[in-house]
C-alpha cells in the first residue's frame, strides 16, 4: 500500500534534521488514532522492525548548516507499507490529522491531502530500480554494539550485509527465508552520498540499480523499502 501526502509549511524551511520532525508527525499521529497500536510500533524497549518506509520529496532545496530552504511551502511525503492491516491503520491515522497545524521549531505544517498511489505488478525476477531516498546497509556487532555503514563503493560488504540486513527483517515478517536465494542487486548509475542521522554521518548509496531475485521477494522490497533505517525516510525506491 503506497500513499502520498501533501503538506504545506508555514514558512518554506524545514530543520536540517528534518527526519526527526517528520518521525516525531507519524508518532503524533499514530499515538492519537490508537494508543495499542503506538505502544505496539514504539513503545518503549520496542524493537520491533517496521515494514514501512517513506521518502521526502522537497521542492529545489537549498541545504544550509541548520536549515533546508524550499522553492515553495508545499512538500510531500511517499508512504509505503508490506503489512496492509498496518498501512491502512497508519492512513487512518493521517486522515484524521488532515488540515490540523503540526507544530516545528519556529515553524509548521500541514497535511493537506492524502492519495493512494496504485503500486506496480512485479511479474519478473529482474527489475531496474531508482532510490527515491538512500540505501543504508549496516553491519551491526553485537559485541561491541557498534555499527558500520557500507555504500555500493565497497561491493563486497555491501552485497554481503544487505542479504544480512534483509533476511533480518524477513524473519520479523515471518516470510520464508529461502526466497533470499539467488537476490542480487547491482548498480546501474549509483553514487555513494553521507547523510546525517541525528549525530551521526553514515555513508550509503542513492540512483539506480537492478534487482534479481524471487518475485515474492521483490515485491516485499518495494512495499516495505530496501536496507535498514527504512522507518526513519530511507529505502524507499520506484521502479523504472
Amino acid at each position: 500500500m503506497r500513499l502520498k501526502l501533501e503538506f504545506t509549511l508555514e514558512k518554506p524551511e524545514l530543520d536540517i534534521q528534518y527526519r526527526k520532525s517528520i518521525i516525531s508527525f507519524v508518532k503524533h499521529s499514530i499515538q492519537e488514532y490508537d494508543q495499542n497500536l503506538f505502544e505496539d510500533l514504539y513503545g518503549k524497549g520496542k524493537t520491533k522492525k517496521k515494514t514501512f518506509t517513506w521518502s521526502p520529496i522537497l521542492n529545489h532545496p537549498k541545504f544550509d548548516k541548520d536549515t533546508v530552504t524550499l522553492a515553495d511551502t508545499g512538500f510531500y511525503i511517499i508512504f509505503s507499507g508490506y503489512n496492509y492491516a498496518y498501512t491502512l491503520h497508519l492512513y487512518n491515522a493521517f486522515l484524521k490529522q488532515k488540515n490540523k497545524k503540526f507544530h516545528l521549531n519556529q515553524n509548521s505544517m500541514t497535511l493537506v491531502k492524502i492519495s493512494l498511489i496504485k503500486e506496480k505488478e512485479i511479474k519478473t525476477n529482474s527489475i531496474n530500480i531508482k532510490m527515491s531516498s538512500p540505501i543504508i546497509v549496516r553491519n551491526h556487532n553485537r559485541e561491541t554494539q557498534k555499527d558500520m555503514y557500507y555504500s555500493f563503493e565497497k561491493a563486497e560488504e555491501f552485497n554481503k550485509y544487505i542479504k544480512i540486513n534483509i533476511e533480518e527483517q524477513m524473519k520479523e515478517e515471518g516470510l520464508d527465508l529461502n526466497l533470499l536465494e539467488g537476490f542480487e542487486i547491482k548498480p546501474i548509475k549509483a553514487k555513494k552520498t553521507v547523510v546525517k542521522v541525528y549525530e551521526y554521518s553514515i555513508e550509503c548509496s542513492i540512483g539506480t540499480f537492478e534487482l534479481t531475485g524471487n518475485t515474492i521477494l521483490l515485491d516485499y522490497l518495494y512495499k516495505s523499502g530496501i536496507g535498514t533505517k527504512k522507518a526513519v525516510g530511507f529505502g524507499l525506491f520506484d521502479i523504472i
